[in-house]
């Protein structure tokens, strides 16, 4: 009797004891049974909320974040319809897990857009979900949401007018799907009446990642018709240049043909009718076949130099030059030689981005042309990225007689000597191991003082040359050494560009060099970590240059404005 009664006690022991174990708060089961259950919905899903911060923040959680697909997914499925008072919390976690499998309740969630606060949040919550989780199983549901919007913005207006259609165009850019393109490029065309400025940066942006050629001429027309402020760096002209980076050599025929600058090209045409200029749309255009890249375009831009802009400068006689000065501040200025000047001065700026040597020979007299210290920078800059011997030669006879006018020098330490300074930086990043001596006999021919000691600045970008010749390693390493001269750094990049053609792991390293401190040199980082992948994408580098200017927000000033807007350009030629 005695072992029965044990017995018994040691059972209802074990019944009790499993029948008032606290529910594990860490198991979906646990909040599933809650969500299921009307009276203690709200527990759910409060729980479950908990839950999901805490899987989305442990490290190694992929086999928790399947385990929420495979459970918790098909339970929000059941319950969206019948909670709508829970639909923002199902969106919020489906949004923090950022797994594709969402995507039917995020279709579901942009079908409930309303023009209510709560139908907003809802459609932006889902879509920064679709986003994250590039969830291509609600392309049609956000294709067919944007184009209902685009024909219909009723729904998109109050204080945050345009937002819903801003996100839906990013979202379609992030999607990739290429059958967006004829919605993105209808909105694009839309009137600027029927929706808010920023909607069609936006746009332009999508465009570009769809790389679709169909968006050439739109975008083009967009750039000159549609007003937006150019005082933004990111503004409509630059997201449309990068959208041309990103859709690459399929558009150069279209901005070559642009070059030209006949006035009877449709979009000429369309421009000119928009209130722009065919001086404006042809200098823009030459601009951006450089940002491009391609050497497709080298012919076309050289033979597009306009003849009478390279013609050397008449120096004159000093006592006549007040005289002449104040009859040519009398003069009015003759607007076809601005004209001529300024797309003179895109080519040369385009065909040193571009880099191919033969546009030496074609950049060389245009130095000669000008006595402005800024142009003449610009032109050895070009020549300095051009590189090879013709270059080399024409900048060594730079740095030996360039002499700038004393009016256009830039600060009150500059002389009209210090453009020669200036040159020797590029003539040294022209040159190659072969050249060395022919660059030491320029700056050895310059008796300045205060030249001879800057051009002695240079130095360790030549010692690299003589140390590393053809050696791919040693300029590596040159390279990634952050306690060597910037200079031979920046000749580093330059010559693995030659010796390292495509090579990514190269262009990678390149991007990382992007950090640099000295701005100038970040310049030729950024384009030469395009340049060496000769039209190939490289994710890598994407996502190394992305890094680093997202670690410095907040932290640069102005000086650095052209080494970010050069970042930019190579983010859109590579990113995959």
């Amino acid at each position: 009797m005695r072992k029965l009664l044990l017995s018994s006690l040691f059972a209802l022991s074990v019944f009790t004891t499993t029948g008032c174990k606290e529910p594990d708060p860490y198991a979906f089961e646990t909040h599933i049974e809650n969500i299921r259950n009307t009276s203690a919905k709200g527990i759910g899903f409060s729980g479950m909320k908990d839950l999901v911060k805490t899987v989305i923040t442990s490290p190694d959680n992929g086999p928790r974040l399947d385990e929420f697909v495979q459970k918790v997914i098909p339970v929000f499925e059941e319950q969206w319809d019948s909670s709508p008072e829970h639909q923002v919390n199902m969106l919020e976690m489906l949004r923090d897990i950022g797994r594709p499998e969402a995507a039917p309740l995020w279709s579901k969630a942009l079908g409930t857009l309303d023009g209510s606060e709560e139908g907003r949040k809802r459609v932006l919550i889902a879509l920064q979900g679709i986003q994250r989780a590039k969830a291509t199983g609600s392309t049609d549901a956000v294709l067919g949401l944007f184009e209902g919007l685009t024909k219909d913005p009723s729904k998109d207006k109050g204080k945050a007018e345009g937002e819903i259609r801003r996100e839906l165009a990013r979202t379609l850019g992030i999607l990739k799907d290429p059958k967006a393109a004829p919605a993105l490029i209808a909105a694009l065309q839309q009137p600027t009446e029927m929706r808010p400025p920023q909607i069609h940066r936006i746009v332009a942006e999508a465009l570009g990642s769809l790389r679709d050629p169909a968006a050439i001429e739109p975008l083009v027309i967009a750039n000159f018709s549609i007003p937006d402020d150019q005082t933004d760096s990111k503004n409509l002209s630059n997201r449309v240049k990068l959208a041309l980076n990103s859709i690459g050599e399929p558009a150069v025929p279209r901005l070559v043909e642009l070059l030209t600058g006949k006035e009877d090209d449709i979009v000429i045409k369309k421009v000119v009718e928009a209130g722009s200029t065919v001086p404006v749309v042809r200098f823009t255009a030459a601009l951006m076949l450089g940002s491009l890249g391609s050497p497709q375009a080298v012919d076309a831009l050289i033979k597009n130099i306009p003849a009478d802009s390279c013609k050397p400068v008449v120096k004159e006689d000093p006592k006549k030059k007040d005289k002449k000065k104040k009859a040519d501040e009398e003069e009015e200025e003759d607007p076809e030689k601005a004209d001529n000047e300024n797309l003179r001065n895109a080519i040369v700026t385009s065909l040193g981005q571009i880099g191919d040597p033969k546009a030496a020979a074609a950049i060389c007299p245009c130095t000669q042309a000008t006595v402005h210290f800024e142009e003449q920078f610009m032109m050895a800059e070009a020549l300095g990225y051009v590189g090879g011997e013709e270059a080399v030669k024409c900048l060594t006879n730079f740095v030996k007689t360039a002499e700038s006018d004393p009016e256009t020098l830039p600060s009150t330490d500059k002389t009209p000597l210090s453009i020669r300074i200036e040159a020797g930086r590029f003539a040294v990043l022209a040159a190659g191991p072969d050249q060395v001596a022919a660059v030491r006999e320029a700056f050895a021919a310059n008796t300045d003082p205060k030249v001879a000691e800057g051009l002695k600045q240079w130095e360790p970008a030549l010692a690299t040359l003589e140390t590393c010749k053809n050696d791919k390693d040693c300029y590596l390493k040159t390279l990634k050494d952050t306690n060597a001269s910037w200079v031979a750094r920046e000749n580093a990049a330059m010559e693995l560009t030659r010796v390292a053609p495509g090579d990514a792991a190269v262009a990678e390293a390149i991007a990382q060099a992007y950090k640099v401190r000295e701005v100038d040199a970040r310049v030729t980082m950024a384009l030469m970590a395009s340049r060496i992948m000769q039209g190939k994408r490289c994710q890598k580098c994407v996502d190394t240059l992305e890094d680093i200017m997202k670690g410095e927000k907040g932290t640069t000033d102005i000086s650095y404005q052209k080494a970010v807007l050069t970042a930019r350009d190579t983010i859109a030629k590579l990113s995959e």
